[in-house]
């Protein structure tokens, strides 16, 4: 039988809870909170068989000015992975397979967005980007 639209909201609010706590987060009390409601409509509840939802992380252009500096300097259009690797040694942030590929992707989106409106895309595969000199 399918299950209720309660049921379902509180699983999947227990879901996101749980990801926050992976992330790093303090959230024990609302997670304990969310387990006594949910045993409080389906005592039987498997609560162990509900996965964490990874948090959304708003921000992807956070990387977008150093993105641009990097780009005003350079002498040739750069992929995002040059680019991220030097926004990172910018930052001062340890060049590390996971840092990368967050900065990577989170260029990949904006400058996507960006192209047209200051960024220019040289290429087709694999995407260059330099800044628009019109």
């Amino acid at each position: 039988m399918a299950e209720n639209q309660l049921m379902h909201g509180l699983k999947r609010q227990y879901a996101k809870t749980l990801g926050f706590i992976e992330a790093g987060e303090d959230r024990g009390d609302d997670l304990a909170a969310l387990a006594r409601v949910i045993r409080m409509f389906k005592p039987d509840a498997d609560l162990s068989a509900i996965k964490p939802i990874r948090p959304y992380v708003a921000g992807r252009s956070k990387y977008l000015a150093d993105a641009l500096a990097v780009l005003r300097q350079a002498n040739a259009p750069m992929t995002p992975r040059a680019i991220a690797r030097r926004v990172l040694a910018a930052r001062g942030v340890p060049l590390v397979r996971r840092n990368l590929l967050n900065v990577e992707c989170s260029l990949h989106a904006v400058l996507e967005r960006m192209e047209g409106d200051g960024v220019e895309r040289v290429g087709d595969e694999p995407k260059r980007w330099r800044v628009d000199t019109n």
